[in-house]
């Protein structure tokens, strides 16, 4: 029993764990009693960050940037990014209007808390990242959920975000390329949002961590509508990109008035970001992403891979994603033909039968991910056909 002077707030009551890493944790504890185990479950890249930006970490340090730096980054940083982004986009971002952060996640924290007061009402995609419903119920805001499903194809549309606004709406939270699910948002429905938000003085918090992992087309960013500077919150990092997962380095981009206010929420949370890492970040993007190339490559084939495996098993029913590295197959059938109580009993069943990790749909947060699992392609090929295999052979049998 945890005793009464160590009884948690109201406040941190509402986060919930994010399960990648819990079941990460179940898979770890099966390894090390010998069991075979392939993971469909976190999303972390399976490369390495480029050569050349190890080699530049490790030589920032030797040349001393091992201190303390800016609350919104280094000078170095903020430079580089605005540069890069407004070449990729063909947008004019100025480094005042970019912040440096301790990985996306605490992009999206300071946001939302910065903003948000209790009784705001944030409109947020079920299925989606969990992170941004915890966020918000510790704030006090509320959530009202964007119910995305196969009616829709899983995607965010300008008019059923609108049948949700209401004169308490105040943040739109939109995640493209979509984890779970791999959907994109189209860019006429981008064009509409961030107009319409921006007349009615709501803020779009906009994730796009995953902007470079999309397989059909060029992503099109809210960066590149007429009226970012007035509503749009941009969110991004060089985790999946750059495969820096552990680096914990992230950025905001958005009005520099906004920017400001930033820098004293993000003093008191964590000081600053790492130095080195930061130096060493502003000059990989020196180096550009032709050798991005070649991953995004493997990457579209493992997409195909794993949604045609998927559809070999009977039963199952899923959409191909559009970018990110996640499919979101609906097991309904599965579920109700071998008696399984929900998606939850048949995550653990394959974990514990088979060595599969895969994680809930209703760990997304909410009902959008019923009977549900989602699944990271971010593995080899070889994985992806033995991992769909023992699950196909668990169906069958």
């Amino acid at each position: 029993m945890t005793p009464q002077a160590f009884r948690v707030s109201r406040a941190s009551s509402q986060f919930g764990a994010e399960e990648a890493f819990v079941y990460l944790a179940k898979s770890l504890e099966l390894k090390k009693k010998g069991v075979d185990v392939i993971s469909f479950g976190i999303g972390q890249p399976d490369f390495q960050p480029p050569p050349h930006v190890l080699a530049e970490a490790k030589k920032a340090m030797d040349e001393g940037f091992n201190g303390y730096g800016p609350s919104l980054g280094m000078p170095e940083l903020r430079e580089k990014i605005a540069d890069f982004v407004s070449q990729e986009y063909g947008t004019d971002v100025k480094p005042e209007e970019v912040a440096v952060t301790v990985g996306a996640k605490s992009a999206i924290f300071i946001g939302m808390i910065t903003l948000l007061e209790p009784g705001d009402e944030v409109i947020i995609p079920d299925p989606s990242y969990p992170l941004y419903e915890s966020v918000a119920r510790y704030i006090g805001a509320k959530p009202v959920f964007l119910r995305l499903h196969r009616d829709n194809n899983y995607k965010i549309t300008f008019p059923e975000i609108e049948k949700l606004v209401t004169d308490k709406t105040k943040m739109i939270v939109l995640n493209y390329p979509e984890n779970p699910v791999g959907t994109t948002i189209d860019r006429r429905d981008i064009e509409e949002i961030v107009d319409f938000a921006s007349k009615k003085g709501i803020v779009i918090l906009s994730d796009e961590i995953y902007d470079h992992f999309v397989y059909e087309k060029k992503h099109f960013s809210t960066l590149q509508t007429a009226n970012w500077r007035e509503t749009v919150y941009y969110v991004n990092g060089f985790s999946k990109t750059f495969a820096m997962t552990g680096w914990r380095l992230g950025y905001v981009i958005t009005n520099k008035d906004l920017v400001s206010k930033l820098s004293v929420v993000a003093n008191n949370i964590y000081s600053c970001p790492v130095t080195f890492e930061q130096i060493a970040a502003a000059r990989a993007l020196d180096y550009g992403l032709d050798w991005f190339k070649e991953i995004l490559e493997g990457y579209k084939r493992r997409r195909d891979l794993i949604y045609q495996e998927l559809l070999s098993i009977k039963g199952v029913r899923t959409v191909k994603p559009e970018g990110a590295f996640y499919i979101f197959p609906d097991f309904t059938q599965v579920i109700k033909e071998k008696g399984l109580k929900n998606e939850r009993e048949l995550v653990d069943r394959l974990l514990y039968e088979k060595g599969v990790v895969t994680l809930p749909g209703t760990a997304f947060p909410k009902d959008g991910g019923i009977n549900h699992l989602r699944f990271s392609f971010a593995v080899p090929e070889n994985a992806i056909r033995e991992g769909i295999k023992r699950i196909k052979e668990w169906v069958e049998s």
